[in-house]
């Protein structure tokens, strides 16, 4: 590679740094608008039950949390993207973070299909055990994190073959 097209991969690791920080910021928003929506609703139609917005507070944060997962994945994408651009590419600490970022997608279709919909349904207090709704981005999303982490298991490999390179030249 020569030093223009380094450079080049350089620039373009810092951009998507910034790009997915600001996805970050997006999802933020997204989850303060879920949490809002639950106790806004409740804080002007009831009379400052403290329960009631207490449970409407946990009620966003069930909502909420497939979506805090997938910030979190996001952020470690922006970690990586970022020691990429200061020339660490292939290494172990980029390979965990691929495999973080992988466990937090599943964990939030995971979270979408079986855990959020259990929780509401006992919030509700109708308890009739574990529900199971995987919806399309629920599976989609849990599946992602399944290649991600076969990804993260070729990088390691990748990672190991060049320690292998670098120790006979």
């Amino acid at each position: 590679m020569t030093q223009a097209e380094n450079q080049k991969a350089r620039e373009t690791h810092r951009d998507l740094t910034y790009l997915a920080w600001i996805v970050v910021g997006v999802l933020a928003l997204n989850v303060a608008y879920f949490i809002g929506e639950e106790v806004g609703e409740i804080w002007y139609n009831s009379p400052s039950d403290l329960w009631t917005i207490n449970k409407a507070l946990w009620i966003g944060l069930i909502k909420a949390m497939p979506t805090i997962l997938i910030a979190w994945a996001v952020a470690d994408f922006a970690f990586l993207f970022q020691r990429c651009s200061e020339g660490d590419v292939l290494t172990e600490e980029n390979v965990k973070t691929v495999d973080q970022a992988a466990y937090g997608l599943m964990g939030a279709g995971i979270w979408a299909g079986v855990i959020a919909p259990t929780l509401l349904e006992w919030l509700g207090e109708s308890f009739r055990g574990l529900i199971v709704d995987f919806g399309d981005l629920a599976l989609a999303v849990t599946m992602m994190g399944v290649m991600l982490h076969g990804l993260s298991l070729v990088l390691k490999n990748a990672v190991e073959v060049q320690a292998e390179n670098d120790e006979f030249v």
